[in-house]
């Protein structure tokens, strides 16, 4: 049975304020309201075999091994080439960094980073059904509480960009559908999320009123979904779509006139990865594409959506100065004698240097 509708309380935050948004992103900054060791250890990201580890992760080791030798290695016949940017084309590029087998390369042209060689679709698609690690950490109350916080900062910035109406809203790569439920008790008429992890099939079975559809975006037919959405969102979802351009076109295809695009990316350019380089674990097996400002805009701006709003979240504040302290830096170390709080949140999303990139787009 549906649930009926509460009504939706007013932003706590007004859009046009960088002030008033920077104290709302501070409180879904895990870094910043925990601080780092706590947070990582009560939302399963530390520990032997965790992201925060320094080591391969359940998942990484299905695709690479480690000999122990020349440490990491591809495990044969689960890779391929990509020969050109998966923004603009261009097949001019450098490398830019390694990472337990994983090699990035830039686009000199666009300044868009990518993995090559990839996990083959079919290989990463059977790898994304029993995401373990993902499910572990999204279903963590403390992880669950800081996510409520910033997807209602999400609806928000949707809700004062004015989109067609509230009543249709999809979210590409749903997982626990903490999103949608929201979305549905803020008043949103038609709430569906679609996700490949079949861990999450418990939630979605007990959940009324969403309608939850378990597939992967390339597979799914886009008939399935219906059109005339107000609102599709992709929350740290394009960084692992293999073919973006014809998945962005179907989904611009389902957005009413004027209907928004909200995206949610790691930040390529972001302090945390500027500094951190091959420790940061943005650059992991899953992720196909690491997105700069510029390669995102120019990205969206090609299938013919215009910018609506774009700037940073998450600082990574306390990873960041436990790396200046020369510590590893997800390991909680800090900056326990003081000497880098010139480093604070304000400076960093002026700078649009942020860990993560908020972006909204509109359909003409």
């Amino acid at each position: 049975m549906k649930t009926s509708a509460q009504p939706k309380s007013p932003a706590t935050f007004d859009i046009h304020s960088f002030e008033e948004r920077l104290i709302v992103k501070n409180r879904f900054d895990g870094n910043l309201r925990h601080g780092a060791k706590d947070f990582h250890s009560k939302t399963n990201r530390s520990g032997e075999g965790k992201p925060s580890s320094g080591f391969l992760i359940r998942e990484h080791a299905k695709l690479v091994e480690d000999s122990g030798i020349e440490r990491y290695r591809r495990k044969e016949g689960m890779w391929e080439a990509v020969d050109s940017c998966p923004v603009c084309g261009s097949k001019e590029r450098e490398h830019f960094l390694s990472r337990m087998a994983l090699d990035i390369y830039r686009c000199t042209d666009c300044t868009h980073r990518y993995l090559n060689p990839r996990v083959k679709f079919d290989v990463a698609e059977k790898v994304y059904m029993d995401d373990k690690t993902a499910s572990d950490i999204y279903t963590q109350p403390l992880q669950i509480e800081i996510d409520e916080i910033k997807y209602q900062y999400g609806l928000d910035l949707i809700e004062q960009l004015n989109p067609p109406a509230r009543d249709k809203i999809l979210d590409l790569g749903c997982g626990a559908g903490v999103l949608l439920k929201m979305a549905q008790r803020g008043g949103w008429r038609q709430c569906v999320g679609v996700d490949i992890n079949e861990r999450y099939s418990s939630i979605y079975s007990s959940t009324d009123g969403i309608q939850f559809i378990n597939s992967s975006f390339e597979r799914l037919e886009p008939g399935r979904l219906g059109k005339d959405y107000d609102a599709i969102t992709m929350w740290s979802v394009l960084e692992h779509l293999y073919d973006k351009h014809a998945i962005l076109d179907a989904l611009i295809a389902m957005l009413k006139p004027g209907g928004l695009m909200f995206i949610l990316v790691p930040n390529a350019a972001s302090l945390a990865t500027r500094l951190m380089r091959e420790m940061s674990p943005t650059y992991n097996w899953k992720h196909v594409s690491h997105f700069t400002p510029e390669s995102l805009v120019r990205l969206m701006k090609r299938h013919g959506l215009e910018v609506a709003f774009h700037e940073t979240v998450i600082t990574e504040i306390d990873n960041i100065k436990s790396y200046m302290s020369g510590e590893y830096p997800y390991h909680g170390y800090g900056d326990p004698d003081g000497l880098f709080t010139f480093i604070t949140p304000d400076y960093i999303h002026r700078h649009m240097l942020g860990s993560r990139q908020i972006a909204v787009f509109r359909k003409p």
